[in-house]
């Protein structure tokens, strides 16, 4: 049984990552030697578009309405040196595009635009229950506050399974909002839940 229901899960996963690559699509061009073209398409209701330098400060952030596409052009010939990164940010997950920008101009670094996705959390009862989908195989940090600010649990995962799975039983926690911290590299999610 336990099999049957893991392999429910694993194909669940799989069904999932397909259906958010399928609905939005996210393309970076370079058009000249300073300016990069951004198109976007199916967009969803609330989601982010970015330009972030190397130290993570946000130059260009626009929240979308849903419609069918959006383009914007970002002109870099007046920012310095450096590499900068394009952000599509959705519900379920975080594409990121590097740019490399030099005397000679910008050039995508090719084979480096990843896809972060979301925590996906589910709340029954008592049990919350985690899952999350790793393209790569990075360490993974989890910790969970109440509402004070108090650790409850903390927990570091490094394991190699690109589908982390865990279930949570908060019965001997009093009733309230709780708050669960994912880290991964660089990225932190956070996803409030109610018990």
């Amino acid at each position: 049984m336990k099999r049957v229901i893991n392999l429910s899960l694993l194909i669940c996963a799989i069904l999932f990552s397909t259906y958010v690559k399928a609905s939005d699509v996210l393309s970076v061009k370079i058009e000249n030697s300073s300016t990069i073209n951004v198109s976007l398409s199916n967009i969803s209701k609330g989601q982010k578009l970015y330009l972030k330098d190397y130290s993570g400060e946000v130059l260009f952030n626009v929240t979308l309405d849903a419609m069918p596409t959006y383009r914007k052009y970002f002109n870099l010939g007046t920012v310095k040196d450096g590499i900068y990164f394009v952000e599509t940010e959705t519900e379920f997950d975080v594409k990121v595009t590097p740019v490399l920008k030099n005397p000679k101009g910008i050039a995508l670094i090719q084979n480096s635009a990843v896809t972060i996705f979301k925590p996906n959390v589910a709340v029954k009862n008592s049990v919350v229950r985690v899952m999350l989908t790793r393209a790569e195989k990075t360490p993974l940090h989890i910790s969970i506050y109440d509402r004070e600010g108090i650790m409850l649990l903390e927990e570091k995962i490094k394991d190699d399974k690109l589908i982390l799975e865990r279930a949570y039983n908060f019965s001997g926690v009093p009733s309230g909002k709780y708050a669960i911290y994912f880290t991964l590299k660089d990225r932190r999610f956070i996803k409030e839940i109610s018990i």
